[in-house]
């Protein structure tokens, strides 16, 4: 949440609060009951925004913990791999070693079996190769003899030719793989700091995000702070609106009193007039005092039963308030009652198959549609449709609100809503279990 929004919605908390602080004087009771709900209409909103504020936040803290934890597994695989590294470089400097060794013998036995070859090649040379042919013409051997003595001078010359150049082959082979040896220990090398270096990026990498998700935590637990005021207001405002009905109600009495003793009060003046008038006319008679006493007297009854059948037939209705129609002819009850076939049907945030799945107001809203009344599809609408009424007034298939949440009456303090993934479409008792935002009447 940034700074800009966090400064909005602590201005909305505070003209809220003021707003809600003080009742207005002089006013009349339903103006005033009318101006909380208002006001905590306001409240609502701004909760709401705050609540969704959260939710965007838990998301994108989610998203980092999911990186950290993604960072993680790539240091432990890095982290290998430099392991396995370390023991591959380690192995080729051993190889190195006794490659170095071999080099060196290899190279000294060449120098020898060159040096030697060389004495050899030159006493054969020098002794038997010309010495042959010279006994040979001065008839001390026989030809043959001589011949065989040149043989094997060159034969010893070919296998002396030949094992120098084993020799010196070998030497190259391992003079080639010192140089092999060489250059893939300095690719290790190069490997391992190649994987130093994505280590050391990826605890850069973890240690930002990890710093991120301190942020986050902090604003979370700024906007839940937030949340908490507002869900305070919402109380306060819910207990403002129970004071203020319980006034018009106190109100609503005394008018109906007043109004039952106004109507007394003509029927009993009517009743005089009439007694008065039938009185007058008995007394005109022309028998004397008696005659008169006895006519009075008659007048008498005849008033006092009068009087009885005025106050029989007098009565004064008190205004009743009558539930919202929607011209459907639709009861609560049946609502409740159509409601509550549903229980332990799956949640499903989103949805609105009664059957299949539906989340809180996808399932009022269902419910609802199948008495052919229209409620809008989520949570923050429906609190603003409808009519209000108080909690002691509230009676079955009446809408209970809690800002995020929202769930079906069905009398005997008990609710139908679809509760969340774990339980589904329940009955539940207490439904106060979460602070009340507002109840709605559709019917």
């Amino acid at each position: 949440m940034n700074s800009l929004k966090r400064r909005i919605i602590a201005a909305t908390l505070s003209m809220a609060l003021i707003g809600a602080q003080a009742l207005p004087v002089g006013a009349d009771t339903a103006d005033d009951i009318a101006a909380v709900q208002a006001q905590q209409e306001q409240t609502n909103a701004a909760l709401y925004d705050v609540q969704s504020s959260i939710d965007s936040l838990e998301g994108q803290k989610q998203e980092i913990l999911d990186q950290i934890d993604g960072y993680d597994q790539q240091l432990v695989l890095t982290m290998a791999s430099i392991q396995s590294l370390d023991q591959q470089v380690a192995q080729k400097e051993k190889d190195l070693e006794k490659t170095a060794k071999d080099l060196k013998k290899a190279q000294k036995d060449e120098k020898v079996q060159y040096e030697a070859m060389k004495k050899r090649i030159q006493y054969l040379y020098e002794q038997g190769g010309r010495n042959g042919w010279v006994d040979v013409m001065m008839g001390d051997v026989s030809l043959s003899e001589g011949m065989d003595k040149v043989d094997n001078t060159q034969s010893m010359y070919k296998y002396d030719r030949e094992e120098l150049e084993n020799y010196t082959k070998t030497a190259e082979e391992v003079k080639k793989l010192q140089a092999q040896q060489t250059q893939q220990k300095s690719s290790l090398e190069a490997m391992k700091q190649e994987q130093e270096g994505a280590k050391a990026n990826l605890e850069a990498l973890k240690e930002q995000a990890q710093a991120e998700n301190e942020n986050y935590d902090q604003q979370i637990a700024q906007a839940q702070a937030t949340a908490d005021e507002y869900y305070a207001l919402i109380e306060q405002q819910n207990a403002q609106i129970a004071q203020l009905q319980e006034q018009k109600a106190a109100e609503d009495e005394a008018a109906r009193q007043a109004a039952e003793a106004e109507a007394a009060r003509q029927a009993a003046e009517q009743e005089a007039a009439q007694n008065v008038q039938t009185s007058g006319e008995t007394y005109t008679g022309n028998d004397g005092d008696a005659q008169s006493d006895a006519g009075y007297s008659e007048d008498t009854s005849s008033y006092s039963e009068s009087t009885g059948s005025s106050e029989a037939q007098t009565t004064v209705s008190a205004p009743v308030s009558a539930p919202v129609s929607n011209g459907t002819g639709v009861s609560g009850s049946a609502i409740a009652s159509y409601a509550c076939q549903f229980t332990g049907n799956p949640y499903v945030w989103g949805g609105t198959s009664l059957t299949n799945g539906a989340d809180c107001s996808g399932f009022v809203q269902s419910v609802y549609r199948q008495f052919g009344i229209n409620l809008s599809r989520t949570t923050y609408t429906q609190a603003n449709e409808g009519v209000a009424v108080s909690y002691n007034d509230m009676q079955p298939g009446d809408v209970i609100n809690y800002g995020f949440h929202t769930a079906i009456y069905i009398g005997n303090n008990q609710i139908v809503h679809a509760a969340d993934e774990s339980l589904g479409i329940i009955v539940q008792s207490n439904p106060a279990y979460q602070p009340i935002v507002t109840i709605r009447r559709f019917v």
